[in-house]
């Protein structure tokens, strides 16, 4: 640690700041006009909301590309600029779907009153339908849909929702209503295939819309989404409105076998996007220091048409999400900053890296592919600044993440900030949903800046027209100056895991353990990108690039299972963790906390 660096007083870095790092004087500006003309572009309907292995990615790529030749950046990639990967980014329907009951009446062509759901494995199943009910075994709720029932090798048929679906304010089944875990609750009764359908009681009716699942989403079951006209056939002189209404007032299961048999064919395309992360360079100048690289890295992806993922738009219909501030600001601040240390490059001692990652918006998925790679170990990398959502400031209001993983940061902004004096809220952890949680599980000091979410966050309406490219030329402005003083520096930052914080943990859960699961990872069970200091995972010995496959009884073969196992556990209580490192297998007893 340089202490001499991280006790500096105020007024001395303000001295220095004045004397060598804020960017002024006879170097290239940072100007409002050009980032504008980055992002009028980046945004522009001919990019098609920049979807990766589309056209409008390609011409993203192109565009960088050009931009970081003009400037006379050394391609850095694995094929010049470019380090290629692909991911599975879309789901669509086969030609093989089909329902049949053993009434002879079969229904085929997935569209119209049946679609496979996009957690459904591949396959088909037969044998006799139970009704389910809500699908749910909630033990502190003194609930349980499958109390009695023998489900194994049958078709289990279950509402959608919750018996608590119209009051969304106090649900106490709110945790069980996800898909994942009521289809997963249903296999571990032994079901050989599920059909959803939808209650009279929840709304208007219609089917689950065919989205991409994420990595081992898949739920190793075929399942079906079907129109409820087809289930109510056998309901005989009961009326499924009747029975929902008696489940959701009562709180009392419903479960009956429906006296048919039913066969379902899922049949799936997961389509694979082939797509770069687009790398550039201009090397130091100092014979020793040249080989410590500062990366400075935004995402280029958006989200398309806004039918695969990620929209926050109402209506289904496809139309083009231009994230002119998610993330056209960040990509424009890459190639204004990348610009402006080219006409500079004799001044840098240490080398930076232009990057914009592609698959963000999937899970962080080119950020991720980067640090596992080759290419990554050819960096020795000091330190990641992000630049994500950094064209909107308003009242200069500029959140910065990752604070705690430097002893540097905190000192170094509050006296930079004396002179751009922004309203900056710090936030120390060096996890977040954003490309520079990456680099901070490979133990690199990360700075993530973003002026905050707002009414057009995922949706057609993030247009440059909204953009504040003066306040983004400010930031732009504030970064440079953080990188100018990270180069004169003759020792490197140094780097802080920050102890995790206790705090209610989100969606239902009771519990944590302390993990940060690799998004991108496609290996059976649950990668670890990195554990949060303090936390049980950490204190067991878990440590990134660990694999989770078993958390007490419950089998791990994927991000879901954890996190439909973690709903079991109450703090207080102990279980064992197995994990894999390399080819060897470790089981550890921990005890939850909250």
């Amino acid at each position: 640690m340089n202490t001499k660096i991280k006790f500096l007083s105020a007024s001395l870095l303000l001295i220095l700041f004045a004397a060598f790092v804020n960017p002024s004087g006879n170097d290239p500006k940072i100007t409002e006009g050009e980032v504008s003309d980055h992002i009028k572009y980046l945004s522009s309907d001919e990019l098609g909301g920049r979807f990766p292995g589309t056209d409008g990615d390609k011409l993203t790529v192109d565009y960088i590309t050009g931009e970081f030749k003009e400037y006379g950046l050394k391609p850095a990639g694995e094929k010049g600029y470019l380090q290629p990967f692909d991911y599975i980014s879309e789901i669509k329907l086969g030609t093989g779907n089909y329902v049949a009951f053993g009434n002879g009446e079969v229904l085929k062509g997935a569209g119209d009153e049946f679609t496979p759901v996009y957690l459904s494995s591949n396959g088909s199943a037969s044998g006799n339908m139970i009704f389910v009910g809500y699908g749910i075994n909630a033990p502190e709720l003194n609930y349980n849909d499958y109390a009695g029932l023998d489900l194994n090798g049958k078709i289990a048929v279950m509402l959608m929702f919750s018996p608590g679906y119209n009051n969304p304010h106090d649900n106490p089944f709110s945790k069980y209503e996800r898909l994942r875990v009521k289809c997963a609750a249903a296999k571990e009764q032994g079901a050989a295939g599920i059909i959803v359908i939808k209650g009279p009681e929840t709304g208007e009716e219609e089917l689950i819309k065919l989205r991409m699942s994420g990595p081992g989403e898949n739920i190793e079951l075929p399942v079906m989404n079907l129109k409820r006209v087809y289930i109510e056939t056998f309901l005989k002189d009961r009326k499924l409105t009747q029975i929902q209404r008696e489940i959701d007032s009562l709180r009392v299961p419903q479960s009956f076998e429906l006296n048919q048999t039913a066969q379902i064919k899922t049949d799936l395309n997961r389509i694979k996007a082939e797509t770069n992360n687009v790398i550039g360079m201009i090397e130091g100048s100092d014979a020793a220091l040249k080989n410590e690289y500062i990366l400075i890295g935004a995402h280029m992806d958006h989200l398309g048409d806004g039918l695969k993922y990620g929209s926050l738009h109402d209506s289904h219909i496809a139309e083009i999400h231009n994230g002119a501030d998610d993330n056209a600001s960040g990509v424009a601040g890459i190639l204004e900053l990348a610009e402006y240390y080219a006409a500079i490059k004799k001044k840098l001692k240490r080398s930076i890296i232009f990057m914009t990652f592609s698959g963000e918006e999937a899970g962080l998925i080119g950020s991720a592919y980067f640090t596992k790679s080759d290419l990554m170990k050819k960096y020795n990398i000091v330190t990641m600044i992000n630049l994500d959502m950094v064209g909107r400031l308003t009242d200069k209001k500029l959140t910065i993440g990752g604070t705690g993983t430097s002893s540097i940061w905190q000192g170094l902004l509050d006296s930079l900030n004396k002179t751009y004096n922004f309203a900056a809220a710090y936030n120390k952890d060096g996890f977040g949903p954003s490309d520079h949680a990456s680099f901070y599980a490979k133990d690199i000091p990360v700075l993530f800046f973003f002026t905050g979410l707002h009414k057009d966050y995922h949706k057609p309406s993030d247009d440059w027209e909204h953009i504040n490219s003066a306040g983004e030329a400010e930031i732009l402005n504030m970064v440079a100056s953080i990188v100018n003083y990270i180069n004169s520096q003759p020792v490197k930052p140094d780097f802080i895991k920050v102890t995790e914080e206790k705090k209610e943990t989100n969606m239902g859960f009771r519990v944590t353990l302390g993990v940060i699961p690799d998004y991108s990872s496609t290996k059976e069970g649950l990668e670890l990108s990195g554990v949060k200091a303090g936390g049980i995972a950490e204190k067991a010995g878990l440590m990134a690039g660990d694999i989770i496959t078993k958390l007490g009884q419950y089998e791990i073969k994927n991000i879901y299972d954890y996190t439909d196992a973690l709903t079991k556990f109450k703090p207080g209580e102990e279980a064992e963790v197995t994990y894999l490192r390399g080819t060897e297998t470790t089981t550890v007893r921990i005890t939850f906390a909250k």
